[in-house]
């Protein structure tokens, strides 16, 4: 790549060229190994999303800025732009080596204190400098933790833009889900009025399709990943829990789910695998986050030590507690969608009791033999600063397996 290098970049933009020396070095290296090649795919994906987001912003469509966790189809039916403010900043930082720096550098200075979530704070600055759009409205539920919800009763104040809030219970059960669904429905309501558009059933129905159709893949891989080998590069988990944010967006993100999973099937099948000849697999449970601003360390560790990433509590959407979402009426439909983000990581594992959380990681290393768990933190994260303790302890007493915070 080296030597071609300048002449590839005579050819792209001069912004395009400006952006790779800033791209981390070790991410080049492990996009360009075959086990890691269908991460294109995800980018061809997101590129058009976004082509899409900015098409639309240009034909004066409402924009809508939504929490990762509620998904985008409702918003798609409706005709407004569904603009996911919290994950593009979240891309950035996978890709670029000073990534947010400046935005999360200019809001401490603001007095926001480095234990506030980042999630809500790049986007703040983003916008205010101007580097994201303002939108017309703010969707979120009130999951996962104090530190969202007060910085979107900041956001509300700073930008004087409306939030509209899914008031989100502390538990799992069916009254809880009644409450959840009430609040999903009250929050359409809202948006409807706001905007003045309405939902569409048979638009709705396409892009629900097209999220379930992403999902099917997405479950297939975590049954395929219970094998040994896990058939399944580690490099995915992120991108996996992207896809699934943006799940019904656009078909290419269903491409890329489903190229994951016919390859992991072929090598099930073939009994080959992605490691290293001389390496022995060593099955790992990460029992928390994945690390978005080291995106290959997961390659990075297979490669070095045979260390596989069978699943973290951010890319586990298990297809018992979730399923699908019917498509027989825009009620069952409307339903489905609010089951699934009452469902989805950090909603179900973080908002209530740490044993939900506990015993989720609990059954994922026992279906997939995990045999090691390494806990990946951030400081913003403040539920889960006592986690690794709780989970060290658990996954050693119950099941012998050694973990690393």
């Amino acid at each position: 790549l080296g030597e071609h290098l300048p002449g590839l970049l005579q050819m792209v933009p001069e912004y395009h060229a400006s952006l790779v020396p800033k791209v981390y070095p070790d991410l080049i290296e492990a996009l360009l190994t075959p086990k890691n090649r269908n991460i294109g795919t995800f980018i061809l994906a997101l590129k058009e999303y976004l082509t899409d987001l900015t098409n639309h912003m240009d034909e004066g469509r409402p924009l809508v800025s939504f929490f990762p966790f509620c998904g985008p189809e409702i918003f798609l039916s409706m005709g407004l732009v569904p603009l996911n403010s919290e994950v593009l900043p979240f891309i950035v930082a996978i890709a670029l080596a000073d990534g947010v720096n400046s935005e999360l550098d200019e809001a401490e200075r603001d007095g926001l204190p480095g234990h506030v979530c980042g999630f809500q704070k790049v986007p703040l600055k983003a916008i205010e400098n101007g580097l994201l759009p303002k939108p017309d409205l703010f969707i979120t539920n009130t999951a996962p933790c104090d530190s969202s919800n007060i910085m979107y009763q900041l956001i509300n104040k700073r930008l004087n833009v409306p939030v509209v809030m899914v008031d989100s219970p502390y538990y799992n059960n069916t009254k809880a889900f009644k409450y959840y669904l009430d609040e999903f429905k009250k929050m359409i309501e809202k948006l409807e009025k706001a905007t003045g558009s309405t939902l569409d059933e048979d638009r709705l129905r396409r892009h629900v399709e097209m999220g379930n159709e992403t999902l099917k893949y997405l479950y297939g891989l975590q049954e395929l990943r219970r094998h040994v080998p896990c058939p399944d590069p580690g490099m995915h988990r992120v991108l996996d829990t992207l896809a699934v944010m943006m799940a019904g967006a656009n078909e290419k993100l269903t491409d890329y789910m489903r190229i994951c999973y016919e390859e992991a099937k072929e090598r099930v099948e073939l009994g080959t695998t992605f490691l290293p000849e001389n390496k022995k697999e060593i099955r790992t449970l990460w029992s928390y986050s994945h690390l978005p601003n080291m995106l290959s360390l997961p390659s990075w560790l297979e490669d070095e030590f045979g260390s596989t990433y069978l699943e973290c509590s951010l890319s586990s959407l298990p297809a018992e507690n979730v399923g699908y979402v019917d498509t027989g009426s825009v009620e069952s439909m409307i339903e489905g969608l609010a089951w699934r983000s009452f469902n989805f990581p950090m909603h179900r594992n973080v908002m209530g009791h740490t044993d939900i959380h506990k015993n989720d990681m609990l059954t994922v290393a026992r279906a997939y033999q995990a045999q090691a768990a390494l806990f990946g933190g951030n400081q913003t994260c403040k539920y889960a600063w006592t986690l690794p303790k709780i989970m060290s302890d658990v996954l050693e007493e119950e099941l012998g397996i050694p973990s690393i915070t």
